[in-house]
């Protein structure tokens, strides 16, 4: 059965991508990226920052401001 996954960039704590994967078949990740494996009901997409210990752990990033 496949699942989500976050790809975390493990400088930044952001999201690159979510992808959905089976959790057993050959997947490398960049040496700076960690895969996460997501719940059902948790919000995620790229861009979103990353807390392990928060609740929830997947955050919206704050939106850009427009120079005025």
């Amino acid at each position: 059965m496949s699942m989500r996954w976050a790809i975390i960039n493990l400088d930044t704590n952001v999201v690159d991508n979510v992808i959905i994967w089976d959790g057993n078949s050959y997947m490398f990740p960049y040496p700076v990226e960690a895969l996460v494996q997501l719940s059902d009901d948790e919000r995620c997409g790229p861009g979103f920052i990353y807390d392990a210990s928060g609740n929830p752990r997947f955050s919206e990033p704050e939106p850009i401001q427009e120079p005025v």
